[in-house]
């Protein structure tokens, strides 16, 4: 026999028991549980609870922030800055060590912030697991907190109740349950009482609903080692790989601490090798090495992701991790669940056959037409056993079996549900019966007589039928309409539809049998596709992105969904017995081999799916709502659930959680996240290109006999102050027009590559030095100064050269940021579309250096001093040289120079 953790035999492990033996084996009495054996029971198993979300302490979350490899990378420049500044005091070292902590500090904060407000959200779903339940303890029923639930206790289960543990049934009156949360199967389950011998049918899992009807359900297992927990459990120890942005950004900051420490330590050599002091090469060696390290990169990726995460909240998408934004964007796969996700969990009337012709139950004009709808409608409306509610003259709501309610919206849509009930008065009810596989009604017509209505299985409903509705009025049924209309119901089944038959007779007294019927018609239901998922299915496709359909569902249904959808259009289905033979290898070759849905599969091989997609190299997104999805959700590169109808071990094992339960909003955050990688890999180019301009004037100085041309204060003004707001402005740049329907990026392709480093340091970065360095020497020209000179740092003319550098770099960036705009095509066309940010950097840019100009209490600060008109007529150019280079550079890639491409 299988047993849990706590030693207790899982729900299975009692089929084929005596109820006497399953009695004796819990300890359990038909009274109930005495409540000093529920304590003790309690103190043994624990809690009836199960723990989807562990709270994380809000300071825990805060360092957090501060432990990924680029913030360390920015504490340990700041260290080197303080360093540098106890060697050289009065150099503005000490102030950049500053600037670098509070930068960490303000991201760490800002990226806090954003995970504190999931985290409260995530903790506002934990409501799954009722609060109270009815319990059998010491011969009485009393109403308990649901922790306190115990194997061995009985529970009172009613309509609309969720179950709150694995149990068997030891009394059911008309069971009927809704598990698609925990299995993805859509059609409710009959449940019945335990007899003599516990079979499938009397079982019961934490996590369903009652859909109709009223049990005893005695607890066989609680807590973590329900159904429910096991998944949850599993989805939880299922470790998550890093996100291909994570992957990039760590790949970036080893090739930036790689080069900072690689120029630093040349440069060391060269000065050693030219006779300078070991404390003087040590101090530009740092100096270096801190021009090197990008300080606004990481303030302006976690805003960037920060701000994408709140417009994706605005189409109802919680991003939970910021970085699952742009992991979207590499999507390759969608894994999906069916029921919930693509459907919308609720029976529909799709077809109809009736007087041997099959009609769309969507089109109004025939149904109306055809004589054989009127007992159709008649059939549907009383042989049935809904709630009808009407509020305030709108159409009427009905709760019950989804069978029964698809039947009476059916019917209220056409007929009038209300309207056809009103004239008969309901005499004896044969409930449906899983054995026979039929329901009866007697009804008594007003002034007409009796009336028996009945529907169920086909094959059922026809062996009891010697009649035909058709043309208006019953016929005998001969033996070749029997075997059409058994053919037609085989066809409806194939295609994955639900078929019951509908039948009626006038019988002499309300005791009759459901036998010598007028067979009227077939129906078909289906769970219907979800309106909005036609054209995001289609939009996936134009974007390169393929979907696969797993479910635990029935292969004929899933097949039928996937081809409605327009997800395959031959689908080859493979269901969970078939998927449990096959090796690795096979799957692999299976999901290689073309269009593929999944059937009967168990969370586990939902599992099995995801690992076996990512290690052919595709980036995988699981969507899902259930508990059976939570594995998968968990190991995916990208989980997605649905926030109304999701389990908390849905939400819990996601990354994003679509609040609207809308298959829409997925293409909307793709399409996002498309568009941040676009934009993070501009800002990126845009940052480096100024550090080419902030190095060399370290180099020269160290090589060359001639003044600091930019001092390290100056650097931070450049990296923190004037850069900041326009590589904001990049990162919040409208998707291209192209963006979806471009196929989604190679795996290997680099958010940093060779070619971006080359657009950045050897072409627009070097652009921009040799602006700065001509601006230079040519002010150090006009004011007299000669090569070799020595040039105090106080000194006026050393403050306008300075300053005039810092001018031309900061001009320099603008005509960068306007260039950096687009990424092939030419930015001239998006320059008359407005970005403000941008448009506010560019403002703060150029007030920030008239400042630091003409005001000569931040003359000393910054190192500068008022300039002349001639000066500025150059500085002037820098942005228009700096924008007609990269547009000639993107001129030549689109003729075909593709080493130039960024």
């Amino acid at each position: 026999m299988k047993k849990t953790d706590e030693g207790m035999p899982d729900s299975a492990g009692f089929l084929g028991m005596r109820r006497e033996a399953l009695f004796q084996h819990l300890g359990a009495a038909e009274g109930g549980l005495s409540g000093e054996e529920a304590y003790r029971r309690l103190a043994r198993f624990g809690p009836n609870a199960i723990v989807f979300h562990r709270a994380r302490s809000p300071l825990f979350m805060l360092l957090a922030e501060f432990t990924a490899l680029f913030p360390l990378l920015l504490l340990a420049a700041s260290g080197l800055a303080f360093l540098a500044n106890a060697l050289a005091p009065g150099e503005g070292y000490a102030l950049i060590g500053a600037a670098l902590l509070f930068v960490v500090g303000l991201n760490a904060l800002v990226s806090f912030v954003q995970n504190y407000r999931v985290e409260k959200l995530m903790l506002s779903f934990l409501d799954y697991i009722p609060k109270e339940v009815a319990v059998l303890r010491d011969g009485e029923k009393l109403l308990l907190d649901a922790r306190e639930v115990v194997p061995g206790d009985i529970l009172f289960i009613q309509e609309g109740d969720k179950i709150s543990a694995d149990g068997v049934f030891v009394g059911a009156a008309g069971l009927l349950l809704d598990e698609s949360i925990l299995t993805g199967e859509s059609e409710p389950v009959v449940r019945r009482s335990l007899a003599q011998v516990v079979e499938v049918d009397c079982l019961a899992r934490s996590g369903a609903t009652v859909l109709k009807g009223s049990a005893h359900l005695l607890v066989t297992r609680t807590g973590r080692s329900t159904h429910l927990g096991v998944i949850s459990e599993l989805s939880q120890k299922v470790e998550r790989a890093l996100t291909p942005m994570q992957k990039e950004l760590k790949g970036f900051v080893r090739l930036i601490t790689a080069l900072a420490l690689g120029i630093g330590l040349v440069f060391f050599l060269i000065g050693w090798a030219i006779g300078n002091s070991f404390w003087t090469n040590l101090i530009f060696a740092i100096g270096i090495i801190v021009a090197n390290v990008p300080e606004g990169l990481l303030p302006t990726v976690t805003l960037a992701l920060t701000q994408a995460s709140v417009r994706m909240s605005r189409h109802n998408a919680v991003v939970k991790h910021i970085l699952s934004v742009e992991t979207l964007g590499s999507t390759t796969v969608i894994c999906t669940d069916k029921t919930g996700t693509l459907t919308r969990n609720q029976l529909h009337v799709e077809a109809l056959y009736l007087d041997f012709a099959e009609l769309d139950a969507d089109q109004r004009l025939p149904l109306e037409d055809n004589p054989a709808v009127r007992p159709c409608l008649e059939i549907m409306a009383l042989c049935n056993e809904v709630i009808a509610a009407n509020h305030h003259g709108s159409r009427s709501q009905f709760h019950g079996d989804p069978t029964e309610v698809a039947l009476a919206m059916f019917v209220d849509r056409y007929g009038g549900y209300e309207a056809i009930r009103a004239r008969f008065q309901p005499l004896k009810t044969h409930p449906f019966d899983s054995d026979v596989k039929y329901m009866a009604v007697v009804h008594r017509a007003r002034d007409e007589g009796l009336y028996l209505t009945a529907k169920g299985a086909p094959e059922v409903i026809i062996a009891r039928s010697t009649q035909v509705h058709s043309a208006g009025r019953a016929r005998p049924l001969v033996a070749e309409e029997r075997e059409r209309i058994l053919a037609q119901a085989e066809r409806y089944s194939a295609q994955g539809l639900r078929v019951l038959a509908l039948a009626y007779r006038v019988p002499d007294s309300a005791e009759a049998e459901a036998e010598g019927l007028v067979f009227v018609g077939l129906v078909a239901m289906v769970d219907p596709p979800r309106p909005e998922v036609p054209a995001a299915v289609a939009a996936c496709h134009s974007a390169g992105i393929r979907i696969i359909v797993m479910s635990g569902d029935k292969g004929e249904t899933v097949s039928y969904i996937a081809r409605k959808l327009g997800i395959a259009r031959a689908p080859r289905v493979i269901e969970g017995e078939e998927l449990r033979a096959m090796s690795h290898a096979a799957l692999v070759e299976a999901l290689s081999g073309g269009e593929v849905v999944f059937a009967r599969i168990a969370p586990e091989q939902k599992l099995d799916i995801v690992m076996a997609l990512q290690a052919m190299g595709e980036v995988v997104a699981v969507t899902g709502d259930g508990v059976n999805d939570a594995p998968a959700l968990r190991r995916a590169d990208i989980g997605i659930a649905m926030g109304r109808r999701g389990t908390d071990v849905a939400k819990e094992a996601s990354d994003i959680i679509l609040l609207d339960d809308n298959f829409r909003t997925i293409v909307k955050a793709i399409e996002e996240g498309r568009a941040v990688y676009d934009n993070i890999r501009k800002f990126i180019t845009y940052v480096l290109s100024s550090n080419v301009p902030e190095i060399l004037p370290f180099i020269a100085y160290v090589l060359l006999p001639i003044p600091l041309p930019m001092t390290v204060v100056q650097i931070l003004s450049v990296d923190l102050i004037t850069d900041i707001l326009p590589a904001i402005g990049l990162g919040n740049e409208p998707p291209e027009a192209d963006i979806m329907r471009r196929p989604p990026r190679r795996r290997d392709e680099r958010l940093v590559s060779g070619r971006t480093l080359l657009r950045g340091y050897a072409i627009i970065g070097l652009v921009e030095a040799i602006l700065a360095f001509t601006v230079f020497f040519t002010v150090l020209d006009q004011g007299g100064w000669h090569w070799g000179d020595p040039l105090s740092s106080d000194a006026l003319l050393y403050g306008q050269a300075a300053g005039a550098f810092l001018a031309t770099v900061i001009f320099g960036q603008i005509g960068n940021v306007l260039g950096c705009r687009t990424s092939r095509l030419s930015a001239w066309p998006r320059l008359r579309r407005v970005n403000r940010w941008i448009g506010a950097g560019l403002l703060v840019e150029i007030v920030f250096i008239l400042s630091i100009v003409y005001i000569p209490a931040l003359n000393g600060i910054f190192t500068t001093a008022p300039l002349g008109w001639t000066v500025w007529a150059m500085i002037l150019c820098a942005p228009f040289i700096v924008f007609g280079v990269e547009e000639a550079r993107k001129a030549l890639v689109r003729r075909g120079i593709g080493w130039l491409a960024a």
